[in-house]
């Protein structure tokens, strides 16, 4: 009887989803709740709020939501997006939920959806501590046309479409993390004010601020820089149509919390030795550093031009991840007319970018290994690099497709 009584109450939930829009028995639509890429110190303790939200569907969940061949989410006519910093959040009542403090993102690296040029205004929702994203639009913002007016973007093979992401303390923060965690909330509204898919995420903020990496796609004119599509033994940023991988780089960010926001110093003069590399010099990796199969990433301390890990500084390294079986594959530093492009400071790539966030950019190539699939290099940096025994601090992952 009672496992009678189980399977009638399955096919009644089921039923009911069929006759639900997709969005309404979705699972939580928050993949992840992660470092704004534009902030040293986004996330560490008592500091300005600097957060990026991912999102996520029940067909392409975490990372692969962000693949461009996935459409992301709309906002349908009459409807609206709740995010709401549900706990662990101090409210700054003198900064106003606006256009400056979000931006709707579609992909990672992001590229910028705002308002005036998409559709929709920005304010404060039921409570002090929720963004309301409403479309000004009559017809909503529909997911499939919903794309980033970002230069570059129409260059991109295959353009991103629909809300991806959500960018808080984008250039103004009315937040600061005030507890251990951060959850955050997102609703999706219909027309007659009804939940229609939603989702939460949370954060452990840092007790003390790390050095940073994370996904940059200022260079190309903001083109995607992710999820590049390549045939194997093809190289990112040397085959004609593919652009380099690029990082934005920040040193450890100093002061006292509350002034961290203000912290722009990029780590200049980086630079990723692949593992081929490290082996054509002789070098063996330290048992500390023996998870960095795919190379180390190495700053020029002696400024002659070059990364040797034997005198420059490792500050991270690569963890490389491929299809089963797969040879050839290498990530390492840009080359350009036999030198080698180490990182610079973000002005020198686009001055305002550069004033308003600093940072600096690593580009990299990406030679493609001889399977297909999914090939997903993380770059990691040391959480202390005087001790290569610290860990990693800040991370990121890339996904390039081999076909």
């Amino acid at each position: 009887m009672q496992k009678r009584l189980i399977r009638e109450k399955y096919w009644l939930v089921l039923l009911a989803c069929l006759a639900l829009s997709a969005g309404a028995c979705s699972s939580n639509i928050v993949s992840d709740v992660v470092s704004s890429p534009l902030s040293a110190a986004g996330t560490v303790r008592g500091a300005h709020t600097g957060l990026n939200v991912y999102l996520q569907s029940p067909a392409a969940e975490g990372l692969d939501f962000m693949d461009p061949a996935v459409v992301g989410y709309g906002i349908p006519a009459g409807g609206r997006v709740e995010i709401e910093l549900a706990s662990g959040f101090i409210r700054d009542p003198g900064v106003k939920l606006t256009q400056k403090a979000i931006m709707v993102v579609t992909g990672a690296p992001q590229q910028g959806m705002p308002g005036k040029k998409v559709g929709y205004a920005v304010s404060q929702g039921g409570n002090s501590n929720t963004y309301a994203i409403t479309p000004t639009k009559p017809g909503g913002l529909m997911a499939a046309q919903l794309m980033s007016p970002a230069p570059g973007a129409a260059g991109d093979p295959i353009r991103q479409r629909g809300i991806k992401v959500f960018h808080i303390g984008f250039l103004a923060s009315p937040f600061k993390n005030g507890a251990d965690r951060g959850t955050v909330r997102v609703r999706f509204y219909d027309g007659n004010n009804k939940v229609i898919r939603e989702g939460e995420g949370s954060i452990r903020f840092l007790p003390d601020a790390v050095p940073q990496i994370f996904p940059n796609n200022i260079p190309q004119k903001q083109r995607n820089h992710n999820w590049q599509r390549i045939a194997p033994g093809e190289t990112l940023a040397v085959t004609p149509g593919t652009v380099p991988i690029t990082l934005n780089l920040f040193e450890q960010a100093s002061g006292a919390p509350h002034e961290m926001v203000k912290f722009k110093q990029g780590i200049v003069g980086a630079g990723v030795l692949s593992t081929q590399q490290l082996q054509a010099m002789g070098y063996s990796r330290p048992a500390a550093l023996a998870r960095y199969n795919g190379g180390l990433i190495v700053k020029d301390s002696n400024g002659d031009g070059t990364l040797d890990p034997r005198v420059d500084r490792i500050i991270g390294g690569v963890l490389g991840r491929a299809p089963s079986g797969a040879k050839g594959q290498e990530l390492r530093t840009l080359e350009q007319q036999g030198r080698l492009v180490l990182s610079e400071p973000m002005g020198n790539f686009h001055p305002k970018i550069g004033k308003l966030f600093g940072g600096a950019v690593m580009q990299l190539q990406f030679t493609a290994g001889d399977k297909p699939g999914k090939y997903r290099p993380t770059l990691a940096l040391l959480r202390d690099p005087e001790n290569l025994h610290s860990g990693d601090g800040s991370r990121y992952t890339y996904t390039i497709v081999v076909k």
